[in-house]
């Protein structure tokens, strides 16, 4: 569920605490009702194949969503096209900065551009 992200960026996306996260992973326990939702709601993932590790993982409203390639092609020219300028290079610089996560996350980025890190 994880994936290749670490558990500290996937706590920090999903609004649970990293030890929490650790816990669940290192002991197999069950979190509790409001961070199950709060995993189940980041991932698309369905609540009780959170917890009981049975069923459809995905949720109903998720498989409702999955879009076809020539979709979302046509829906990220949609979104390109109604940004202006400065928005689109915010996107980017946002991306560049600090990946997905900062694309969704605006407190993730800085304001000082991607060229610019590290000096």
């Amino acid at each position: 569920m994880i994936g290749k992200q670490s558990v500290a960026s996937f706590a920090r996306d999903c609004g649970v605490s990293e030890a929490s996260i650790r816990k669940y992973l290192k002991t197999g326990t069950v979190p509790g009702i409001d961070s199950v939702a709060t995993i189940a709601a980041y991932t698309g993932r369905s609540l009780t194949w959170l917890i009981t590790g049975e069923g459809d993982p995905f949720t109903d409203n998720a498989k409702q969503e999955r879009l076809s390639e020539e979709d979302i092609k046509k829906w990220w020219s949609l979104i390109f096209d109604a940004l202006d300028a400065e928005n689109k290079t915010k996107i980017i610089q946002a991306f560049q900065q600090g990946g997905l996560s900062a694309v969704f996350n605006p407190s993730l980025t800085t304001s000082k551009p991607a060229t610019q890190r590290g000096k």
